[in-house]
């Protein structure tokens, strides 16, 4: 086994990053393995989705247009 794969969690569940608004948000995946496949892209769309707020709050509103055009 490489470097790379040790660094990933056995379950596959990120390890915390030391930012609990994303680790509560990456927290969405736990679980993920007990739901049918088929459901796993809205989990992961949801997921970033979340992160992509929380870490870009700008975008909500250049998402709702709001970037200063009259």
């Amino acid at each position: 086994m490489d470097e790379a794969q040790d660094a990933v969690p056995a379950r596959g569940i990120p390890s915390p990053t030391d930012d609990p608004r994303v680790d509560r948000i990456l927290g969405l995946l736990d679980g993920l393995e007990d739901l049918p496949v088929a459901e796993h892209a809205d989990v992961y769309l949801d997921v970033h989705d979340r992160l992509a707020g929380e870490l870009d709050p700008d975008r909500a509103l250049r998402q709702a247009g709001a970037h200063g055009a009259p």
